[in-house]
């Protein structure tokens, strides 16, 4: 027999087995290649921003703690991403100023024929930044981390939350349709990269599976539990963030198949 709440804890849960590995696939896939180039910065920062106001938003709005762990998920990981993606482009970047300096100052010797003074100056410069770097990061995700916990149990250990809002609040909606927004537009600057280089190299077609069947999940599990007009206007926004964005996924995908079409076995 049909049990919508059994149906829609069992679409939700699955939902976020989706979004705990949603990244995995891409930060593989940036590592073997150890670069993040085919990814677009601004897509990213957007993404993160989006998941920034969903975090306040759940915390705000006093939701489940496993909405919050999930909402806390989305923004490590995506502080993780941004992270590693910069670390490769630095990496690069260091790596082309050598080429330069040497191509400038000693072009007979080329970049294999420097002194030991110049490689110890410069694996010394990089090591130092790219410690930098990783402190910044780790600093930051563990800042991230702990106000999100400080705040979310300040909120509901004074709460007295039967576990299914049923009121319209003001500034959790606020900030819901912002993270819909954002969310809905963090995809153009990648189909825009994507169709700039006339290629999808780089990006992790896994991740974007996972983000759709996660999105998908998730939109069913909020129509399961009810499709009572009131209960679907106070969760539209989160409604809007994950269809809306299945739309541009799925340009992707059909920008995968267009530029790089898997290749038939001989």
């Amino acid at each position: 027999m049909w049990n919508p709440a059994v149906a829609s804890s069992t679409a939700g849960y699955l939902s976020i087995a989706c979004w705990l590995v949603v990244f995995t696939p891409q930060l593989w896939e940036n590592y073997r290649r150890q670069s993040g180039d085919g990814l677009s910065l601004t897509f990213l920062v957007i993404w993160l921003a989006g998941d920034i106001f969903n975090l306040v938003g759940v915390i705000l709005q006093d939701l489940l703690p496993t909405m919050f762990l999930l909402a806390l998920w989305y923004t490590v990981a995506d502080m993780g991403l941004i992270w590693q993606v910069l670390y490769y482009y630095r990496r690069s970047e260091t790596m082309g100023d050598e080429v330069v300096f040497v191509s400038e100052s000693a072009p007979l010797l080329g970049p294999d024929r420097r002194g030991p003074a110049f490689k110890n100056n410069d694996e010394h410069h990089t090591s130092k930044h790219h410690g930098l770097t990783n402190a910044v990061a780790g600093f930051s995700i563990f800042l991230v981390t702990a106000v999100s916990c400080y705040m979310y149990y300040s909120i509901h250990s004074n709460a007295d939350y039967d576990g299914d809002a049923k009121e319209f609040a003001l500034l959790p909606q606020l900030f819901g349709w912002t993270s819909a927004v954002l969310y809905v537009g963090s995809r153009i600057p990648q189909i825009v990269k994507n169709w700039r280089n006339k290629s999808t190299e780089g990006l992790s077609f896994g991740m974007f599976v996972c983000a759709v069947l996660g999105n998908i999940l998730f939109t069913s599990s909020i129509f399961f539990r009810s499709t009572d007009p009131q209960y679907v206007l106070l969760n539209l926004s989160w409604i809007i963030g994950s269809c809306g964005t299945l739309v541009f996924d799925f340009i992707i995908f059909l920008q995968f198949f267009i530029y790089d079409p898997p290749k038939s076995s001989q």
